[in-house]
């Protein structure tokens, strides 16, 4: 493992192009992406913590390139999801996973995404409203729910938003 690019990732900026919420380090994102693995599947494998741990590191090469613009974007994704898979390679950070953990880690991505636009927003920042729904979108256009506990979450999630949008919280 490349310690040293991977340590220096940490401090990586998320939400830089997204005006009135505030920067997100990787290193903070990705903690909560594992425990998120860990919360959904507690007897989940090694690989799949180092590999939440891990998932943007790349974006020291690459920049944080935001969400919506790999949307709108398929050929772009496709071009970056190659680099970051070439870095991961050459970092020593490409965790072999199942199907079902690729599609959990991705799930806890963005779940992660989404309380944090919650916390943003219990500090004021009207933006991140909308920056939450946009993740909401993705991830019930996206996901099927597997067990209670993610349907759970992902609705506590919407309901408290909704809550402090309506002065409630």
């Amino acid at each position: 493992m490349n310690i040293t690019k991977v340590l220096e990732s940490s401090n990586v900026e998320r939400f830089h192009s997204a005006t009135g919420i505030a920067n997100q380090t990787i290193a903070q994102h990705s903690w909560g992406v594992a425990m998120l693995c860990q919360y959904f599947k507690p007897d989940c494998s090694k690989e799949l913590i180092l590999a939440a741990l891990t998932h943007d590191c790349t974006e020291l090469e690459t920049g944080d390139i935001p969400a919506t613009t790999k949307w709108k974007n398929p050929k772009l994704k496709l071009m970056l999801d190659k680099m970051e898979s070439e870095v991961e390679k050459e970092w020593g950070i490409k965790f072999k996973l199942s199907t079902d953990e690729t599609r959990l880690l991705k799930l806890c991505d963005a779940l992660e995404g989404m309380n944090y636009c919650i916390q943003r927003r219990k500090q004021g920042e009207l933006e991140a409203s909308y920056i939450f729904y946009r993740w909401s979108d993705f991830v019930s256009d996206k996901f099927i729910f597997i067990n209670e506990k993610e349907h759970d979450f992902y609705y506590l999630l919407i309901m408290e938003m909704g809550d402090i949008n309506h002065g409630r919280k």
